[in-house]
């Protein structure tokens, strides 16, 4: 007896590039896109902690705390800043704007933290809270009577230019 002819066979295509290399192609596409989205959050953050650094409440907050002839004779020179301020920042349609922030303030001698609140409104600002709270719990007012005042005086600067500073505010 002889045997029938052989069944022709399907003619199987060749394995496609994904069902090859999913092994490895798998692990590195999550890596990437989890790459991705960590460096656009790192980015968001970098950003906005540097636009609340250069914003004017906090630039007008680090200039009184630098005329401030108390705050320098308690932490000492030269005052900075943390790397990462909280807070927030919103601005409206109409252009009025509200910030509040809060940040690490260092000196050579002590450390604490700088609370701003500003409020623009008709393209003027107005700063109802500034302060800086020690790490003693001891208390420096920022905040001045009327803001566009004080943004033309520096009591420390005038003190040393009298020559009536106490020691430790004029090293």
């Amino acid at each position: 007896m002889t045997l029938p002819p052989p069944i022709p066979s399907h003619c199987t295509r060749p394995a496609g590039w994904w069902s090859r290399h999913w092994r490895w192609a798998m692990p590195l596409t999550v890596v990437l896109v989890l790459g991705v989205a960590g460096g656009i959050v790192a980015w968001s953050v970098l950003r906005w902690s540097e636009a609340a650094r250069e914003s004017p409440p906090m630039r007008e907050a680090l200039r009184r705390a630098g005329c401030s002839v108390e705050l320098v004779e308690a932490f000492g020179e030269p005052l900075r800043t943390g790397s990462m301020p909280l807070g927030s920042m919103q601005t409206a349609i109409d252009g009025q704007r509200d910030v509040g922030l809060t940040v690490a303030l260092e000196g050579s001698r002590a450390h604490g933290r700088l609370f701003v609140q500003g409020s623009r409104r008709d393209d003027v600002w107005d700063y109802p809270v500034m302060y800086v709270l020690g790490e003693n719990k001891q208390t420096f007012d920022l905040s001045a009577l009327d803001d566009d005042e004080a943004a033309d005086e520096c009591a420390l600067q005038e003190c040393r230019d009298r020559g009536e500073c106490p020691l430790a505010a004029a090293l």
